[in-house]
C-alpha cells in the first residue's frame, strides 16, 4: 500500500541512484566540476524531489502527471551524462551500463505510475 512518496519503487530506486551519483562523480577530473558534475548532481538529485513534490499535488493528476513526465526527462537526461562520462573514460565501462540500466528501469516505472496511477 502506497501512504507516501517513500513507498514508491521509483523514488526508492532515484534516490539511491542520487547517493551513489553523488559519490561517483567525485572522482571525475576536476576541470568537469563546474559542468559534468554539476549537471549529474542536479539531474540525479532532481528526480526524487520531483517524485515528491508531484506526489503533494496528486488531486489534480495534470499536475502530478507533469511532476512525473518531468522527472523521467531528468532519468533520460542522466542517461546522456553517464553515457557522456563513459565516453570520456570518467566511468568504467560496466559501471556506466549498470547505471544506465537503472535509470532506464526508473524512467520505466515512472511511464507506468504516470499511466496507470489511479490503479495505485
Amino acid at each position: 500500500m502506497i501512504k507516501s512518496f517513500l513507498d514508491l519503487d521509483a523514488y526508492q530506486e532515484s534516490f539511491q541512484l542520487s547517493l551513489e551519483i553523488e559519490d561517483l562523480v567525485k572522482t571525475f577530473p576536476k576541470d568537469e566540476q563546474y559542468l559534468l558534475v554539476d549537471q549529474c548532481k542536479r539531474a540525479s538529485r532532481a528526480i526524487p524531489a520531483l517524485i515528491a513534490e508531484g506526489y503533494a499535488k496528486r488531486e489534480t493528476l495534470p499536475v502530478f502527471k507533469k511532476f512525473l513526465r518531468d522527472a523521467i526527462g531528468e532519468a533520460n537526461e542522466m542517461i546522456n551524462h553517464i553515457a557522456f562520462a563513459k565516453a570520456k573514460g570518467y566511468i568504467k565501462p560496466s559501471k556506466a551500463d549498470e547505471l544506465i540500466e537503472r535509470y532506464h528501469k526508473v524512467g520505466k516505472k515512472l511511464t507506468r505510475l504516470k499511466e496507470k496511477w489511479k490503479n495505485y
